[in-house]
This record gives C-alpha cells, structure tokens and sequence, in this order.
C-alpha cells in the first residue's frame, strides 16, 4: 500500500476553503471557483505521472487563485498558499518536517504583503516592497554564483 501524496491535503483544504469562500461571500460568479476548482482537479489527477507536474498544476492553479483574490484577497492569500503546498508536493518539496519551513515562509511573507495592501490600501507600495526584496535576492545570487565561479575556475 502507497502512502497518500502529500499534495492531497493541500489540495482538499483548497476545496474546502473556496467552496466555503464562494457560498458564505455570495458572490455573483460563484460557478467560476467551483469550475477552476475542478480544473485542478482534473490536472492533479490527470497529471500524476509526469516530470512537468508542478508546471502543470500552477499554470491550472493561478486562475482559481485570481479568481478567489477578485473576490476577497484573504481569499486569494489563502488559495495562493494552498496552491503552493500542493506544488511543493507534488515536485517532492515536502517530504520531511525540515522541508516545511520554506513553505511556512513563503506562506508567512505572503501574509505580511497582503496585510501591507490591506492596511495601505494601495497596491503600489507592495509593489515596491517586493521588487526591492527581489533585486537584493538577486543581488546575493549573483555575487554568490560569482563567488562559485572563481573558486571552482581558479581564477
């Protein structure tokens, strides 16, 4: 007996959530989560076998994910981070209890952005928030990569 792909949870806690989400906010376009939410399901359990799976399930996820962020964006944030964790199961990302903390991070940063637009009230400043913190990521990246280089050619 197989044990369950850790992607699963993740993925019925989606289902709970924006099925919840869309009868409770009684939105007009309600049908559009539960049919992106089918989306994927059909590419989770479609996709089983093959190598390109997480592309696969993001490229069917950030519509559902959108659509949910229109309506509410604790919504979207919540949709984002579910999307993820089936993600990171499904490329294999999951596997020990040290391989959570990556997800919790990324679940933790997107939190305090959404709540930085929530507060503001402006998309802008998150913008910016995030660009800078990609091009100091980058930044490190490529000194680092520099870095490798020099040491492994000799130079």
């Amino acid at each position: 007996m197989t044990p369950p792909q850790p992607e699963y949870p993740f993925f019925i806690a989606l289902a709970i959530g924006v099925t919840g989400i869309s009868v409770l906010l009684g939105s007009p376009a309600w049908y559009l989560n539960i049919a992106l939410l089918l989306l994927v399901c059909g590419i989770l359990v479609i996709t089983r076998t093959l190598h390109e799976r997480g592309f696969y399930l993001v490229c069917a996820g950030e519509p559902l994910v959108v659509a949910c962020g229109i309506m509410n964006l604790w919504a979207g944030l919540f949709s984002a981070c579910m999307l993820a964790g089936i993600v990171y199961g499904a490329l294999g990302l999951l596997e020990s209890q040290k391989d959570l903390i990556p997800f919790a991070l990324f679940c933790g940063g997107s939190f305090i952005i959404a709540l930085l637009i929530q507060v503001s009230n402006h998309v802008p400043l998150a913008l910016l928030v995030i660009g800078g913190l990609t091009a100091v990521i980058l930044a490190i990246q490529s000194v680092r990569t520099y870095q490798f280089r020099k040491q492994y050619t000799g130079a």
